[in-house]
């Protein structure tokens, strides 16, 4: 984990997700915590699934960009990674969606000097769509075009937190990188140590140690760029240089979509993750969510060969015939609802008063408020089931519903006056509403006096970053999706109080939680090279920040999504939290 420059790095998908109310291995790395000793997965097994016919994939507005290194994590990004932008590393398919796999590169890298120098040898054969070689220097062009702020202004920005590039202070006091992209030939040399070419082997150095490094590499910054691709023109962001088994056959219409044909020049013995089924995906954009749903419902002519990242409603899982139920997932989203406890409130700081607190949490009603089953599942963890499965298992003794009279039993042994007042802070909504209201009966039955803020989704990020935030309110209401599936884009973010409380603010650590001990493990976590060890320090982690009553974890929410009865070996992926095409097929 970055020291300093972190900050800016956490600032990315969860604070998008609050804004909205809703961030020594070879072969391949486990998400579950052990070292895998593989080189290429095995094809997933597919039943009768053929290569052939063409698939429809239904977008709902626009699609913002095809260029990787404006892609931020999401349906988009994923959408790309499996049919044109392939990077070193991916997820797998099958039994192996949770693992890291070598892409174009040959494994998931090889590390050294303690997890902060990382190799990845480039796979032979590869090529574009125009026959020409992918080489190593096309994968570095990529990572440099991701320093240039003039352009690159949408994506992710890891490669600029981590590689061990020398730094300068901004006017605005920011802590920033002095290479400034490709066209910046005065600081070329110190991005060429930091990432340097030597045949088909590239490798990065970086800053501190980054166990993690082979998922960071998976996100479509890393992704490679011809340097001949890079242009002015106002289409460059939508013109497509394919590295995998699909092509845009004509030039992208905004608004209106276009259509991926087979790539002449992808071989699928380089390639161990796509099976590549359909001989075309036409994509359509620009429609309203109610289309797409509608027409997913009708199918009508192409559209019984449809996808879509468009959620459904959770009340539709109850009103589906037999038929229709077979065509709905219900996959997690990689999201968890949480409560951050403010520890500076005079209130919270009281250790009875946390415990009281989670303990009349009613994580049943909640999910019910939230709708349903289909919609969540009561939490115990903020590492959502993407990364541990295990964290929708309540703890021995741990009730859905809560506990308000055993609540209200430990607020009157610690001697604290009741009622305790509460003041709790969330994204105004409607489903929020009454999710919150629900939460609030619990808690007042335990002795709370509850006073409930609703704040406009588009300004609730705003609000309880402020400084003034910390004297406002006892608990804020928090969701959060780490930009890979792991401990380490999740635990650091959130309460590393090293990366996130200043004089501005708290950062994601909204609570202001600091523990010398957790960021003790965090450190740890981090220098720790083997994953099975490193997944036990992460848990230790995670378990001293719930102990101490830093959060609540609500629910792991999950995505309804909706496809056509044509549509053969659907999958959705849970890191990339939609179906699968990589391995998708039509009938």
């Amino acid at each position: 984990m970055v020291r300093g420059l972190t900050r800016s790095v956490v600032a990315g998908c969860g604070a998008a997700l609050l804004a909205a109310a809703a961030a020594a291995c070879t072969g391949s790395v486990e998400s579950g915590g052990t070292q895998a000793t593989l080189g290429d997965a095995p094809p997933v097994s597919n039943g009768d699934a053929q290569r052939g016919g063409s698939l429809q994939v239904l977008v709902a507005g626009t699609v913002a960009t095809w260029d990787p290194q404006l892609m931020y994590v999401g349906p988009e990004a994923f959408f790309a990674q499996r049919t044109f932008a392939r990077g070193l590393t991916a997820y797998g398919t099958g039994a192996h969606q949770r693992d890291i796999l070598g892409d174009l590169a040959t494994d998931a890298g090889t590390p050294s000097d303690g997890a902060r120098t990382w190799a990845f040898t480039l796979r032979p054969g590869l090529t574009w769509q125009d026959g020409s070689p992918i080489t190593c220097g096309d994968v570095r062009h990529g990572v440099a075009r991701t320093f240039d702020r003039r352009t690159h202004i949408g994506g992710t920005n890891y490669a600029s937190f981590l590689l061990d590039i020398p730094t300068q202070v901004t006017p605005e006091g920011l802590e920033k990188p002095v290479y400034a992209g490709p066209s910046d030939k005065a600081h070329e040399a110190d991005f060429e140590r930091a990432v340097s070419c030597n045949g088909r082997t590239i490798t990065f150095r970086l800053r501190d140690s980054e166990p993690d490094f082979p998922r960071i590499v998976a996100l479509p910054e890393f992704a490679p760029r011809k340097a001949s691709a890079d242009t002015t023109s106002d289409k460059a962001s939508y013109a497509v240089m394919s590295s995998g088994p699909y092509r845009l056959k004509e030039p992208w219409v905004v608004g209106q979509g276009g259509t991926f044909v087979r790539n002449e020049h992808w071989d699928p013995r380089t390639d161990p993750i796509r099976q590549a089924y359909p001989d075309e995906i036409h994509v359509s954009s620009g429609l309203g969510e109610t289309a797409v749903i509608q027409r997913l419902l009708n199918q009508q002519d192409d559209d019984a060969y449809a996808v879509s990242w468009v959620q459904a409603s959770p009340t539709l899982r109850n009103q589906a015939g037999t038929g229709l139920q077979a065509r709905l997932t219900f996959p997690y989203t990689g999201n968890v609802d949480y409560l951050a406890v403010n520890m500076r409130s005079k209130v919270m700081a009281d250790p009875a008063v946390r415990k009281a607190l989670e303990l009349s949490t009613n994580r049943a009603t909640y999910v019910t408020a939230t709708g349903g089953e289909g919609a969540g599942t009561p939490a115990w963890s903020i590492l959502s089931p993407t990364v541990d499965p295990t964290s929708v298992t309540p703890p021995p003794g741990a009730r859905v519903e809560g506990d308000p009279e055993g609540a209200r039993r430990i607020l009157e042994r610690a001697g604290v006056k009741l009622p305790v007042p509460l003041r709790v802070v969330y994204a105004r909504s409607v489903l929020g509403d009454k999710a919150y209201a629900a939460l609030a009966a619990g808690w007042e039955r335990a002795g709370f006096d509850v006073q409930l803020t609703g704040v406009p989704p588009e300004e609730y990020y705003e609000t309880i970053e402020k400084p003034t935030s910390v004297a406002s309110y006892d608990v804020f209401r928090g969701v959060w999706t780490p930009d890979w599936p792991s401990a380490g884009g999740v635990l650091p973010a959130l309460f590393d109080s090293r990366i996130n409380i200043d004089s501005s603010g708290p950062g994601q650590d909204v609570g202001y939680f600091s523990s010398d001990a957790v960021n003790a493990l965090i450190d740890k976590a981090d220098a720790t090279a083997d994953p099975a060890a490193r997944a036990k320090v992460w848990e230790q982690a995670d378990a001293a920040v719930r102990g101490a009553g830093g959060y609540i974890a609500l629910s792991a929410t999950k995505a309804l999504y909706l496809h056509g009865s044509g549509v053969q070996s659907y999958e959705d992926h849970p890191v990339g939290g939609i179906v699968d095409l990589a391995t998708v097929a039509v009938r």
